[in-house]
């Protein structure tokens, strides 16, 4: 009964995102047809206005060549025979003329049908590479729906099969992972294929009046998709460390070497948020045993909230500090946590402070990492006193762990 009704609101979801696919296709056409009339409108309207002018200037330099020709004509008498020479003569032109305004009336109509067809070849051709590209698009969605279908049908099967307690539960463990990765997977694609695209109209924006509206809203989509695969990737991290799978290889290293890359990689965040970052590490070497892309992991995260939330013209700070066991410290100068929130803040799915973009599973992280290297992660702080978080390591030579339940 629970599988049927979980297949009764994926079909319902799926038809919402069919439906909302169609709408953006639809809104997408009207947008690209809109924009390329009216860049057609603005050419001929300029291609007009060049012809009127070249118009103009003939007919003025017509007028001109005409004047002169009667001027001199009545500076003094001349003979019978030279006036009907010179009446020939303006004949002669007077045809020249027609000749000329009749091959330019027929230069322009090959020019406007030459610029109609090079219109219409263009806009077949990207209907052409539209229809292809939204044709590989249903394709993979639907091939990814198959492999959904068939991974949720074994899954539903497994759990059917199980025949006690523990294995339905463990069944519905193995299910609920699966589910994730699908589910990651089956996100990775539209997601590609709407950061490709907007990247792509974002190119393809005229010069104009809007075009940089367009622009920007073009990579506002490019930044939300980012955003929304950052947290597909945090959440089946966490998942993954929730279910004991989280091992580190730890190397002996030296510790300042990645609090010095925790720091460059925070740098650009630091000069938009304009407030001041100090490290105060050791002269001497940090010598320690740790997964040094993991611990580079924990210094951005933790780093990178102490920056967003100091205030500008605030102050961070990063400090190393040798005992007995290595201590690393961030502390801000931002708007504090109170007391009782303090171990809130390293569960999954938890904000003490709402940050945009966020789920709350970067400290929860944090947190695994740091445990399964044998050491501890804290906090103090105070309500209007800024914060400082901190976490222990051991030293060189011991080995890394797992992350139990």
């Amino acid at each position: 009964m629970a599988a049927k009704k979980k297949r009764n609101g994926l079909k319902r979801e799926r038809s919402r995102t069919d439906k909302s696919l169609t709408a953006e296709r639809s809104a997408t056409d009207q947008t690209m047809s809109h924009r390329r009339e009216g860049t057609q409108r603005t050419a001929d309207v300029a291609r007009r206005k060049i012809q009127d002018e070249a118009d103009r200037t003939l007919r003025t330099d017509r007028r001109a060549a005409d004047a002169e020709r009667a001027r001199r004509s009545s500076v003094k008498p001349i003979s019978r025979e030279l006036e009907t020479e010179r009446r020939r003569a303006a004949e002669f032109l007077r045809r020249e003329r027609q000749r000329a305004d009749r091959s330019l009336a027929r230069q322009r109509r090959h020019t406007d049908s030459a610029l109609h067809e090079e219109r219409r070849q263009r806009r077949e051709t990207e209907m052409s590479l539209f229809a292809r590209e939204r044709g590989r698009t249903d394709r993979d969605l639907g091939e990814e729906r198959i492999r959904t279908d068939d991974a949720f049908r074994l899954a539903a099967q497994r759990i059917s099969q199980a025949a006690t307690a523990g294995e339905k539960a463990a069944a519905a463990i193995v299910l609920r992972d699966e589910f994730l990765a699908i589910i990651s997977h089956d996100l990775r694609t539209p997601l590609s294929v709407i950061a490709i695209n907007a990247a792509r109209l974002g190119r393809l924006v005229p010069a104009g009046q809007g075009a940089e509206q367009l622009r920007k809203m073009c990579l506002q989509i490019e930044e939300a998709v980012k955003r929304i695969a950052r947290m597909v990737e945090e959440l089946l991290e966490a998942e993954s460390m929730a279910l004991g799978k989280l091992r580190l290889p730890t190397k002996p290293g030296d510790l300042r070497d990645v609090a010095r890359e925790a720091v460059d990689m925070v740098a650009p965040l630091v000069s938009a948020q304009g407030v001041s970052l100090e490290a105060a590490l050791p002269e001497e070497r940090v010598e320690a045993s740790f997964d040094r892309d993991r611990i580079l992991q924990v210094l951005s995260n933790l780093l990178g909230n102490a920056v967003k939330f100091t205030p500008k013209g605030g102050k961070v700070r990063l400090e190393i500090e040798k005992s007995d066991r290595l201590r690393v410290t961030v502390s801000d100068t931002g708007p504090g946590i109170p007391a009782d929130q303090h171990d809130r803040v390293f569960r999954r799915f938890t904000q003490v402070r709402a940050a945009p973009g966020g789920v709350g599973l970067g400290l929860y992280i944090a947190r695994r990492i740091v445990e399964a290297h044998g050491g501890e992660i804290g906090v103090s702080s105070r309500p209007g006193r800024g914060s400082t978080f901190f976490f222990t390591l051991p030293g060189a030579g011991h080995r890394g762990t797992k992350v139990d339940q």
